[in-house]
């Protein structure tokens, strides 16, 4: 492939990733005062909205409705994008290499903002990559579907299907897929902890075993998985009460972790033992001072010291001040110190999944600070 920059004019900023962190600091950017050109790059043409992709399996919505083109959501905001994968970026020379379907292309950039989320994790379990099927994209959830169609239409007899992963979205999947297919499926959800949505507040670990329950979904819990094999799985239990051997299943749908995106282990940049970017108090990555980084992607502690969680609310709010202190940066302006904001109820994606994609999608960004600026000294 031929490196060629002849097709794109200069971003004085670069947006790494479209997720919900990478898109709502490319909008709060380029809605600022005095903003500088700015560039979202994703692999992907849709912005996929992974805590209603289940929809997009059982067919209760279309595509669009769920996973938008960025084209779409970015019309009018000054933010334009390009789509390929990042596959090179050099802080210092402020160049980034993205490979696309036409070749490859230089990008120069003022300043980049590193916003690549988080990949699937099969934690080294033999089978898992190659034949659980993962479910954490758009094309992912298609995949299920069409593997899925023969069962729903009555020509392929009583599906075994295993979901792998209690977070909200494997107890989202595993309850819509029993509404979906009803008598023609029988589903285990296999989870390693001693209870599902292990995060969540108690209220929403008992709807949620309570719904699973209703819809006859078999709960296996203090369960991991020690192999995926053609025709089952091989299960270990830390608890007499859990299952424990092995279960015969068709099909296994993979919704069990995540890891930070690969491209930032490939970067060089300071990273903590997971692989997440080191980044400071203003989400600038340590001894890169024309990069910020946010989201999954980075570990970001707050100035008071809180940690921000793997949230799509905890990603919007680093958004927030990433695009406050990108533009300070560019102009010498004061940068201002994070700060995370952990909801009191303990409550997880689900609770406001739907507003923050109402969020993005509906509602203008104001051209003011990132809030709570005031107590920032």
């Amino acid at each position: 492939l031929r490196l060629t920059a002849d097709s794109l004019t200069r971003a004085d900023v670069l947006i790494v990733g479209g997720g919900f962190g990478g898109l709502y600091t490319s909008l709060r950017l380029a809605a600022l005062p005095s903003s500088p050109a700015v560039r979202l790059l994703d692999r992907a043409d849709r912005f996929a909205f992974l805590p209603m992709l289940y929809e997009v399996t059982t067919g209760a919505v279309s595509c669009w409705e769920v996973a938008p083109r960025f084209d779409d959501l970015l019309e009018g905001s000054g933010v334009a994008f390009s789509e390929g994968e990042v596959v090179g970026l050099d802080a210092r020379a402020g160049v980034a290499t993205l490979a696309t379907t036409q070749g490859e292309r230089a990008l120069p950039f003022d300043h980049a903002v590193l916003a690549m989320g988080a990949e699937p994790s099969f934690g080294g379990v033999p089978g898992a990559d190659t034949l659980a099927m993962p479910f954490y994209s758009l094309n992912d959830a298609l995949a299920l579907r069409e593997r899925l169609l023969p069962y729903a239409r009555g020509a392929a007899g009583r599906a075994r299907l295993a979901v792998v992963g209690g977070s909200y979205v494997g107890v989202e999947l595993a309850a819509n897929l029993a509404d979906w297919l009803g008598d023609k499926v029988d589903i285990s959800l296999i989870h390693r902890a001693e209870a599902l949505l292990s995060t969540s507040a108690e209220f929403s670990r008992m709807v949620a075993n309570a719904r699973l329950e209703e819809r006859g979904v078999r709960v296996l819990l203090e369960t991991s998985v020690q192999a995926v094999e053609r025709d089952g799985l091989v299960l270990e239990s830390s608890s007499p009460a859990a299952h424990d051997g092995r279960l015969d299943v068709d099909l296994v749908v993979w919704c069990a972790g995540t890891q930070p995106s690969r491209l930032a282990r490939e970067l060089g940049l300071p990273l903590d033992p997971r692989g997440r970017i080191l980044v400071d108090e203003y989400l600038a990555v340590q001894g890169a001072p024309n990069l910020h980084a946010l989201g999954d992607v980075a570990f970001a502690t707050d100035a008071s010291g809180v940690v921000a969680p793997s949230t799509a609310q905890a990603a919007m709010q680093q958004a927030d001040y990433a695009a406050w202190n990108v533009r300070a940066a560019l102009t010498g302006s004061k940068p201002l110190a994070f700060r995370c904001v952990v909801p009191d109820s303990g409550g997880e994606e689900s609770a406001t999944a739907g507003a923050l994609a109402k969020r993005i999608l509906t509602r203008p960004c104001s051209r003011r600070a990132p809030p709570q600026v005031h107590s920032i000294g």
